[in-house]
Formats: structure tokens, sequence, C-alpha cells
């Protein structure tokens, strides 16, 4: 299969799974193959193994592809989310835990991307979707602050597809939780309000009478930014960490 074959199947079938399941993966989805058997907490999830699981986040995902910024990236990420559970699936003390799966998932997702495509923006798009999906609904369920999920939004490519995703996450599985989109809404909501706002900049620094190390300056203010801080504040805890902290 090609790239533009598993564009169409993830972009325009209402039920990308059907395609899966009526299949079964070839050696091209070998890192989706691996996930066929393996287990998962029934406290969780109760829907069977993550293959299961996969198919049920993909078809949750196609019906939120329109909205998001990018659309043949999101749906990669939802097929690939969880390769990571097929290397770390454990089970500790009579319960099954896949600890750290969205990291250890991402030399798979490499391999199973390069085959595809040499897209390297949408390797990145994708990588970074996977590495912090599980991220937003963390947040949410333990009422984050505005300041951390600030900071998760401005870590991400696409903080608007990272939620959609989540939420997809939470929906493709058997309980169904569907409480944190609201939430994570309401924060990116937040988020982007903050970032319309004005900021400071490298000549705002300069005209202040500083030049030395405006970079590391910046990284400071922008700090100050997510924390929602006001431009005129940020300048001047900004000028006074330089001079203070930095000895400028």
């Amino acid at each position: 299969m090609n790239i533009d074959e598993l564009k169409k199947i993830l972009l325009e079938y209402e039920k990308p799974s059907e395609f899966f399941e009526h299949t079964r993966p070839d050696d091209t989805f070998l890192e989706l193959k691996q996930l066929i058997g393996v287990p998962q907490n029934e406290n969780y999830h109760q829907e069977g193994d993550v293959w299961v699981h996969t198919m049920l986040v993909l078809d949750e995902s196609a019906k939120r592809r329109v909205i998001v910024r990018n659309p043949f990236g999101f749906m990669l990420s939802a097929l690939c989310h969880d390769f990571g559970k097929a290397v770390c699936t454990e089970k500790i003390n009579g319960v099954i835990h896949a600890y750290n799966h969205e990291k250890e998932g991402l030399p798979l997702v490499r391999t199973f991307l390069e085959r595809l495509s040499a897209d390297t923006d949408l390797m990145k798009y994708v990588l970074n979707m996977v590495e912090f999906h599980m991220m937003p609904n963390i947040m949410a369920h333990a009422k984050s602050k505005t300041k951390s999920t600030n900071k998760l939004f401005d870590s991400v490519a696409e903080p608007f597809d990272l939620i959609q995703l989540a939420v997809c996450d939470g929906l493709g599985k058997i309980p169904q939780d569907s409480s944190t989109e609201e939430f994570l809404l309401m924060r990116f909501t937040r988020y982007t309000e903050i970032m319309s706002r004005p900021f400071v900049t490298a000549d705002d620094l300069i005209n202040a009478g500083i030049s030395d190390r405006t970079d590391e300056i910046l990284q400071y203010s922008h700090k100050l930014r997510l924390a929602g801080v006001d431009k005129e504040n940020t300048l001047r805890q900004s000028i006074s960490y330089a001079r203070k902290v930095l000895k400028i």
C-alpha cells in the first residue's frame, strides 16, 4: 500500500476500521499488527485488546477529521497513538500497565511512517501528537492550572488537534469517557486569547538598554506570557531578571 491509498482510507471512509478489520494488517502495517492480542487494564478498557481500542479511536477520529488543522496527520496519529503498548505492556502485581507507552512507541511510529512517506513535516506532526496524546486528559482529570495547560499547548504542533485526539482516545473505549472535552476546549480558548495579546520582543529589550543574552531573557518572558502576565509587567520583570539574576 502506498501513501495515497492510505490517505483515501483515512480521509474518505466513514469507518476506517472496516478496511483494517477486513484485511487485517499486511507487512505495511507491522507495527499495527503487533497490537492484536495486547491486553489492557479492564478497569479502564473493557472493549478488548489494544487493536480493538485503536480501531474504535480511529472511527471516533473520523467523525472529527473535518474540524482539525491537519486531517491526514490527525488520522495517522489516531492509528499510531498506542503503538508503544506492544513493547511496554506488562502485568505488575496482577494489574496490566503500559507505562510510558506514548514515548516508547515513538521509534515504532517513525519506522512506520518512513515506509510510507518522506514528508518530514508529517513525521514531526504525528510524532508530536503521539508523544503528548495522554497529557490533555491527564490534565483535565487533575483540573490542572491554566499555566500548565498553556505550557502543554505551547509545546505541541497543533493544540486543537491534540485535544481532539485526546477526546477520541476517551471515546474509543468501553466505558466511554467524554468528560474532558469541555475543560480542554475552555482552556484552549484561554490559551489562544493569551497568545493573541502583545508580548515582549527583542526590540523591547534593546529599547530598554538590554542587548546581551536576549534569547535567554525572551525565554523567561515567554514563561511569564504563558502564565498570563501582561506585556508591561512581563517587560518589567524580564528587565529585573536580566539585571538581578543574569547580572547584565
